[in-house]
């Protein structure tokens, strides 16, 4: 996790909190004297920082955790503009199956591949750029990629999946949306037009949910993230819901300013005054308090909290991490979340659990403009609990969902479908029980 003008280039997002300015040392000796004042072990072993003359940038990073890194100014200044919600391209992340095709594992919000209908779990067997083209994908690993390089900004191209459907899209530069929502009925997306979010409302919605119940899919804490999350629970308080599903399968985190402020979302209809979102613990031994944001007298804003009362379930993977973690700990800490309720993908031979980083980056910065990201933090929920190396398990009460797919196919899957029957079969009993 980490605050809003910071960045991370690792796919599990780094809790962060503050950007610091260097003076004029050179590079060598700021980047030493950074990591020897800041750097924060959870174990207290710092022996391997306390002899670094001598050596190279890379060699002292390399002594890190693998959520520290240097970034020259250039590098910094790309990838800040990514987790703003800036992208180009098509959209998608994929793997390659021999005899298979191009499996589909992720599709971003908002991309020319989601607005052609492409999904999470598609297999794309061939493409072509005109009716009489057909460029096979099954049998060579590169094919694809070069395939979609060759394209031109804007050159219009088919993509053929396995089930027969045929997909038309171009690269583009486009805004990624983070949330999605789908109801019994319907489904809702976010998407940008020149810079302005707008909600498309479809009719594909998930029929096995039952009346009452939401299913919001939130993929990171980047760009207009909390934005995209009061107009989704904006509608959900519309439909007069009274359970959601919140899904943070593969959400590595994000900035912390955005989980806290989604955090509000929960936590402002509770009363009682300000409510903790996280506690960071440096090196030194001083805590910092962060605080969900109180919305409850914005009226705008407080159309997307969500009632007092709400049941809520929580799924998460081995990928769900840092922000991910830090939220579900604001939802259990206020009781709004229970641990019965979290669910767990259990894959074959694996342990049921989240990933487990309670540690928290900062990005220091160099008068040349270089960037240092180093963790200078524990984290700890306002209950006192630590995930960092544990994660959410069974152990403490969650419930393992069985999965034997790695991909989370956004919408539907067998692990939401456990979800379904858990809360069906909750709903009977407590049906049975008011009889």
């Amino acid at each position: 996790m980490k605050k809003r003008l910071t960045f991370t280039a690792v796919i599990l997002a780094a809790l962060c909190a503050l950007i610091c300015v260097a003076g004029c040392s050179a590079p060598e000796d700021w980047v030493r004297k950074t990591i020897q004042k800041n750097y924060y072990r959870f174990d207290g072993d710092y022996s391997s920082i306390e002899d670094m003359e001598n050596l190279t940038i890379e060699e002292m990073v390399g002594r890190l955790d693998p959520y520290s890194a240097y970034y020259t100014a250039a590098e910094y200044e790309a990838m800040y503009a990514d987790n703003g919600g800036s992208k180009s391209g098509v959209g998608i992340s994929y793997a390659f199956e021999p005899g298979i095709g191009i499996v589909i594992h992720s599709v971003i919000g908002n991309s020319p591949a989601k607005r052609a209908g492409i999904k999470e779990g598609d297999v794309i067997v061939s493409a072509g750029v005109s009716q009489d083209e057909e460029i096979i994908f099954s049998e060579h690993e590169n094919t694809f990629a070069d395939f979609i390089n060759a394209r031109a900004a804007g050159e219009e191209f088919s993509l053929n999946l396995s089930d027969g459907r045929r997909a038309t899209l171009c690269k583009a530069d486009y805004t990624a949306s983070y949330a999605c929502m789908y109801t019994h009925d319907k489904s809702y997306d976010i998407e940008y037009n020149a810079g302005a979010m707008s909600l498309k409302v479809g009719e594909n919605g998930i029929k096995k949910l039952p009346q009452g119940t939401a299913y919001i899919y939130l993929r990171q804490f980047y760009g207009n993230a909390y934005g995209e999350m009061i107009e989704l629970l904006s509608e959900f308080n519309a439909e007069s819901c009274t359970s959601l599903v919140l899904d943070l399968r593969g959400n590595g985190g994000g900035y912390v300013e955005l989980m806290s402020e989604i955090g509000g979302l929960f936590t402002s209809r509770l009363g009682g005054g300000r409510h903790v979102s996280m506690i960071a613990e440096y090196k030194d031994g001083t805590r910092e308090v962060s605080y969900c944001k109180d919305i409850s007298s914005v009226k705008e804003e407080y159309a997307g909290t969500l009632p007092a009362g709400t049941t809520v379930y929580l799924m998460a993977n081995r990928n769900t991490a840092s922000a991910s973690e830090a939220l579900a700990g604001i939802l259990i800490s206020y009781d709004i979340l229970k641990y019965e309720n979290v669910f767990l993908s259990q894959y074959p031979e694996d342990d049921a659990r989240s990933y487990g980083k309670g540690i928290m980056q900062s990005v220091f910065t160099h008068a040349s403009g270089a960037r240092l990201k180093l963790t200078v933090a524990g984290i700890y929920w306002q209950n006192g609990t630590t995930i960092h190396g544990k994660g959410l398990t069974a152990d403490d009460g969650c419930v393992a969902a069985p999965t034997g797919d790695l991909v989370v196919n956004v919408g539907y899957d067998d692990e939401l479908e456990y979800v379904i029957n858990k809360i069906n079969k909750t709903n009977t009993v407590g049906n049975a029980a008011g009889a």
